[in-house]
């Protein structure tokens, strides 16, 4: 029985093992059926795709393989003003023209498997993929040669999914119509090579002497086959170095490829760039003036956002939009070319930006005298020099106002003076102009008030303030208060100052509105602003900066009737290139920057290098070179200005008192501090006459306020009338008797009982010589201060003069006074004998100024090599 109950138990075991078994196969066919459903879904759904993607592609033609398709360029009102494809760039040559050496190397570094694939290399499309995958997109690309020349001549330039598609199966369809050769041939006739130089031919003749393909070695066949994959940063001329590792990469291709043995390739790679290339030629003069703003447009679109490659910009067959304002661009390569600007040589070089003052929009750009076509130097908006003193605002003033909330009257002493390491510091004159306000000292660039502007802020938050206004120093010197840093563009300059026109807002500079691509589509900036500084900050700024022009440097770029603020600038030469070459008195660089409410305009003026190519020595004159900066402005900005624009408009933020400005509700400079221009030396007295007035009333106010302030005190002090009364007696009378003489007074007119006891105070106090001295010094100081003789002698001489007839008509008036407090006069002389003794040195350091001559002091680390002048 046992048995048979373990038989079915068993039984009953192995049925339910065996269903279970079968739901886990039925299971896992459901899955596998549904995987196969999804798979087949997709290929489905991706073939529909592809189908829509390639019967949108477009058709393919023979004379669309033939030239690539011309970009052009329009500027703000949509006229068309270049053409960057021309065909005369081009010498189109035959296949069986081209060596085997060249047509080896370029397959062996573009398409290796060129001659066996049939439009699409796979395995080159799966090892790109791969790479892209292990270190980035765009790290590597799959085109054939193929593909290239479907996307040079009938697809836009574009990085999507739809014209990789599209690309593909139109290269399937060139290899069923056309021969390798032929395909080969497009290629070779239509790809850049930079310097402007379209096809092999063309390429030949600008980077070598010889004139057949048939004569080029395999080191110079190389050399071309490596250009096409970026001309710019390869180019032979500029990038040598870069240049010989392409090449010698193309070299080792060809041997991977079998085309050429290890010994050619080792002797290729031993050629210096230097010998198988020919010398650098200037492009001839194509009367073009909006080169130098084309020039600009490829800078943004292809080096800096990477918009679109240096090939499809060329050959793109793009139309791009652009804020070029024809009529300004058309002035600016007059002035350059004029004859009326007495330009010294020919080697004389100029940068000029100007750009929208409300927008950042660019709207001309200089890019030099000798500037002949793009990729050239441009000294406008690409090559950097050091800014001179036209920084001052960016780095100086500017955040002193923004972060320390300084009025423009705020007083900094201009004296010897030294960097935080104990270099000195000369002023460009070699004088020292005493205590003035920050609008004077930038109005006449001054050097060491900058400094101590700059030191007042710190450092750190100057490089904060001078970063939002697109300029990065990094790292950041005292020296660069002056100008002493790398260096900035004229484009860089014209939209950092545009910000103080704009109220504050800086926006940063465009120079393209919209691009629209061969099949349609379009691109528009993303056009970015920001807030850098305060309004009152931008408004206090310009006015200093209209100053400057009405009545400082920058009088001559004076326009009537149009609001302009400026600055100037220059840099010195060296002073260890002066001493090796004999340098006397000269300029390195000069500079004016300046806007209106409309424009915002920098100009540079200088050499490119302190020698030519001749090893002459080159550098700026005291002969009128040095004002060309400025009168490029005044002139391109009379030119072009509108003569009934508004003037800037000041915000609410900020105050005004006389002639001087003031942040709304800040704690603003007391009156004593607002000191006049004492210290300035003779020659520029006739300067401080228009101010001496405004200085003379604030100290009379505040003589009186501070009496009143006195006699309220006294009230309140009734416990000290008799000693205090007896100080002031003395204090008038004489330095050693003045006290106790007018105690005596008052008490004579209180009792006439106590005549003898203030005779005998006055015998006792005349032998107090050690108190009576320090004042009689006190006394002095408020002396020098209100009646403001140079000489302390004689005003000390004519101050106890004047203490003697007020001792006598006092006599006359003690029986008519009431009792007055006895520490009327020593609580006024205790507040103000710190005062004193600070202005008794100040008149020391005025007296001192300008007895040394600016000399020019050797470089250290943390100081620039030379020193900036306005």
């Amino acid at each position: 029985m046992s048995n048979e109950y373990n038989s079915r138990k068993e039984r009953r075991h192995r049925q339910k093992k065996a269903k279970s078994h079968g739901r886990k196969r039925h299971m896992w066919k459901k899955i596998l059926l549904s995987l196969c459903a999804a798979f087949i879904l997709v290929v489905i759904t991706c073939g529909i795709i592809v189908a829509v993607m390639i019967h949108d592609a477009p058709t393919l033609k023979a004379s669309d393989l033939q030239t690539p398709q011309s970009t052009r360029i329009y500027d703000q009102d949509d006229k068309l003003v270049s053409t960057l494809f021309h065909e005369e760039n081009r010498i189109k040559v035959h296949i069986d023209e081209v060596p085997k050496s060249v047509k080896d190397a370029v397959i062996s570094i573009e398409d290796k498997r060129f001659r066996h694939h049939h439009g699409i290399d796979i395995r080159r499309l799966f090892g790109a993929a791969l790479s892209n995958i292990k270190n980035g997109w765009g790290t590597e690309g799959g085109s054939t040669i193929t593909q290239q020349v479907i996307k040079r001549s009938v697809l836009t330039p574009e990085k999507t999914l739809t014209r990789k598609v599209q690309e593909a199966w139109l290269s399937l369809q060139l290899e069923r119509k056309y021969s390798k050769d032929q395909i080969l041939e497009m290629y070779l006739n239509n790809v850049y090579f930079g310097h402007g130089a379209y096809g092999i031919q063309t390429a030949l003749e600008t980077y070598f002497d010889d004139e057949s393909l048939s004569e080029l070695n395999v080191s110079q066949a190389a050399l071309l086959a490596g250009l096409p994959n970026a001309p710019s940063a390869n180019d032979p001329f500029k990038h040598p170095k870069r240049a010989k590792e392409r090449r010698d990469l193309v070299l080792s291709a060809m041997v991977s490829n079998n085309v050429i043995s290890k010994q050619q390739a080792d002797q290729a790679k031993d050629q210096p760039i230097s010998e198988i290339l020919r010398e650098e030629e200037k492009k001839q003069e194509n009367n073009d003036p909006y080169n130098a703003f084309v020039d600009t447009v490829y800078e943004q679109l292809v080096n800096q956002e990477k918009v679109v490659s240096e090939k499809d910009f060329f050959q793109g067959g793009l139309k791009i939009y652009t804020t070029l304002d024809s009529k300004a661009q058309q002035t600016v390569y007059d002035l350059l070319q004029s004859k009326d600007i007495p330009y010294p040589d020919e080697n004389f070089e100029t940068g000029i930006s100007l750009v929208d003052t409300k927008t950042g929009a660019v709207k001309a750009v200089g890019g030099g005298r000798n500037f002949k076509s793009i990729q050239d130097y441009n000294y406008g908006s690409d090559i950097q020099h050091h800014p001179g003193s036209t920084i001052k605002p960016i780095l100086d003033y500017g955040p002193a106002i923004e972060y320390l909330n300084w009025s423009t009257s705020h007083t900094i002493s201009d004296e010897h003076y030294q960097y935080s390491d104990g270099t000195p510091i000369n002023e460009w004159d070699g004088k020292y102009w005493g205590d003035i306000s920050i609008r004077r000292a930038l109005e006449w660039s001054r050097n060491i008030p900058a400094l101590k502007a700059f030191q007042a802020v710190g450092k750190d938050k100057a490089q904060k303030f001078a970063s939002g206004l697109g300029i990065d120093i990094d790292p950041i010197y005292e020296s660069a208060a002056i100008g002493g840093f790398d260096g900035v563009s004229p484009l860089q300059m014209a939209e950092a100052y545009a910000a103080f026109g704009n109220g504050g807002t800086y926006n940063e500079p465009f120079t393209v509105k919209k691009i629209t691509f061969p099949d349609g589509s379009k691109w528009e900036p993303k056009l970015k602003s920001h807030e850098a500084m305060h309004d009152y900050t931008a408004y206090m700024i310009t006015d200093m900066l209209k100053t400057v022009i009405a009545s400082g440097t920058g009088t001559q770029a004076n326009i009537d009737g149009i609001p302009v603020a400026g600055k100037t600038g220059s840099t010195n030469i060296p002073q260890e290139d002066q001493d090796q070459y004999g340098i006397g008195d000269g300029l390195r660089d000069a500079w004016f920057a300046g806007y209106t409410p409309q424009y915002s305009l920098a100009v540079w003026t200088g050499y490119p290098s302190l020698k030519n190519k001749d090893g002459d020595i080159q550098y700026i004159r005291y002969d009128g070179t040095q004002d060309i900066a400025i009168q490029l402005f005044q002139q391109l900005m009379s030119e072009i200005s509108d003569p009934d624009m508004d003037d800037f408009e000041k915000p609410d933020s900020v105050i005004t008192a006389g002639s001087e400005l003031y942040v709304k509700g800040a704690q603003q400079d007391k009156p004593n501090e607002e000191k006049s221009d004492q210290g300035k030396d003779k020659e520029n007295e006739e300067k401080q006459d228009v101010e001496q007035p405004e200085h003379e009333e604030n100290k009379e106010d505040e003589k009186q306020d501070e009496e009143q302030t006195d006699q309220e005190e006294d009230k309140k002090q009734e416990d000290k009338q008799d000693e205090e009364q007896s100080d002031q007696e003395e204090d008038e009378k004489q330095e050693d008797k003045q006290d106790e003489e007018q105690t005596d007074q008052e008490e004579d007119k209180k009792q006439e009982d106590k005549q003898d006891e203030e005779q005998s105070d006055q015998e006792e106090n005349e032998k107090q010589e050690d108190k009576q001295e320090d004042k009689q010094d006190e006394e002095q100081s408020d002396q020098e201060e209100e009646e403001k003789q140079e000489d302390k002698q004689d005003e000390e001489q004519s101050d106890r003069g004047k203490d003697t007839e007020n001792e006598k008509q006092k006599d006359e008036q003690d029986k008519e006074k009431s009792n007055q407090d006895s520490d009327e006069q020593k609580d006024k002389k205790d507040d103000h004998s710190n005062d004193n003794e600070h202005n008794s040195k100040d008149k020391k350091n005025d007296n001192d100024s300008g007895r040394d001559s600016a000399t020019i002091i050797p470089r250290k680390k943390t100081i620039i090599d030379h020193y900036l002048y306005g």
